[in-house]
């Protein structure tokens, strides 16, 4: 018994010793998979200097792992930086560094991007790339042209003014003809008929023309009582950028006329032509364009020597009829407060209104000021930062705030008893009233000749 007891175990221990000895000498074939990352000590660098650029392992392994380096971009390899070719972890480390070197030049240019990427290439048995496997590096340049080229001209070389102002002429004025405002539904359609009066103080600031007066003509409005989104958008401007459409008229029955229906904007100082891509921003230039506490004006009418007021921003004195302090308030209105009627049908609600999600709040714009400079020489279009002195110097970021491009948001409200599931807001920061159209502009708002 004793000796066939041996003979199992002297069998075991043999075959035990077999299967080791017959195993992989591979030290890769037994272990779990390590995932690899990248990262970089600088999202974005000047025209000089190094970015070091990390490449990670998930947990440390005992050999090298050697990771191919590749470089994409607008930025040109051995023009612009060099980076090697590839990076090795040497082994039982989880890191290793290697810096991307920039190269100076001279050169007038946009910023430049170099993407850096992981390669799978050549990878050992148990390694991956993981989630992570690229980055992206802006060259921001710092070369600045007083010479004509038109980039990247910094406010020091610009010909042109970028100053900007929030400077009102103040309300000095009470209207001498009372504020007549009605509005009526049949059917589909919504009837505005007004005199165009303002119900709050007012300042001629034509008065050097002879227009001191508001005119109190009778104007009607007809729009879509019932609006629907349409699939596009609809700007109020037409193709070469000049005013085609008037956004909407107030309560009041103020029409509500965001962009400029003058040449308030950059002059082309060899041809004498107006450039019309670079409007000066109302709410951006107020004592330019010669706006009051209401950031409206008066449009000269020669015929009878008086003058329409139309809003281009913040009427601060119309919510302030509406609800006592509301205009330039921070406090939450119980309820919302709507200031007008979009050329579309839509309502325009005053500051606040109810999220997606139905809270009342302060609803934010979702635009942004562009970073850098503008592209121009300071003759044929504007240079200089981007300041806000021109409505071309925003850009739309979707997400960025509460509202969409058109600043309005698909939410419900209930105005008067009317339900609707899309509204326009007047807000504090650009564009302050919207730009485009979310529905379908009615005809009695678009611009005719001398508009």
């Amino acid at each position: 018994m004793k000796q066939n007891r041996l003979i199992f175990y002297t069998l075991c221990f043999f075959l035990i010793g077999l299967f080791l000895s017959c195993g992989s000498d591979d030290p890769t074939d037994i272990l779990d998979t390590s995932a690899l990352s990248i990262s970089a000590s600088s999202n974005t660098t000047a025209e000089t200097g190094t970015v070091t650029i990390t490449v990670s392992l998930a947990t440390s392994l005992p050999l090298d792992v050697p990771v191919p380096i590749a470089y994409s971009g607008t930025a040109t390899e051995g023009q612009d930086f060099t980076g090697p070719g590839s990076i090795t972890i040497s082994n039982g480390s989880t890191t290793a560094n290697f810096a991307v070197s920039i190269t100076e030049d001279e050169t007038v240019e946009e910023d430049e991007t170099i993407i850096v990427e992981m390669g799978s290439s050549g990878l050992p048995t148990g390694v991956s790339l993981g989630s992570s496997t690229s980055v992206t590096i802006t060259i921001q340049d710092d070369d600045t042209d007083s010479g004509g080229s038109g980039l990247n001209i910094g406010d020091d070389e610009c010909p042109n003014d970028n100053s900007t102002d929030q400077d009102n002429f103040g309300c000095d004025r009470s209207p001498s003809v009372s504020s007549e405002y009605t509005e009526s539904v049949s059917g589909s359609v919504r009837t505005i008929t007004t005199n165009g009066i303002p119900n709050h103080d007012y300042r001629s600031q034509l008065a050097n023309m002879g227009i001191t007066a508001l005119s109190s003509g009778t104007e009607t409005y007809a729009m879509d009582a019932v609006p629907t989104l349409a699939n596009t958008t609809t700007s109020i401007l037409d193709g070469t950028n000049e005013p085609l459409y008037t956004f909407g008229v107030a309560v009041n029955g103020v029409p509500i006329d965001p962009a400029p229906a003058q040449p308030f904007i950059f002059e082309n100082t060899e041809t004498g032509e107006f450039n019309w891509d670079w409007v000066f921003e109302p709410n951006n230039n107020m004592r330019a364009v010669g706006l009051d506490c209401n950031v409206s004006h008066l449009q000269p009418i020669t015929s009878n020597n008086t003058g329409v007021i139309h809003y281009h921003g913040l009427m601060v004195d119309l919510p302030n009829e509406l609800l006592s302090g509301l205009g330039s308030g921070t406090t939450t209105p119980s309820s919302p407060v709507q200031v007008g009627w979009a050329a579309d049908g839509f309502p325009i609600l005053y500051r606040f209104g109810p999220d997606a999600n139905g809270s009342l709040k302060e609803l934010e714009s979702s635009y942004q000021l562009k970073s850098g400079n503008r592209p121009g020489d300071g003759v044929s279009e504007p240079c200089g930062s981007y300041t806000g002195k021109y409505t071309n110097d925003y850009e739309y970021v979707a997400g960025a705030g509460d509202l969409d491009e058109c600043n309005g948001i698909a939410a419900s409200v209930t105005l008067d008893g009317e339900t609707f599931d899309y509204f326009y807001v007047v807000t504090v920061e650009f564009p302050v009233i919207s730009r485009c159209f979310s529905g379908t502009p009615a005809n009695d708002f678009r611009k005719g000749p001398g508009n």
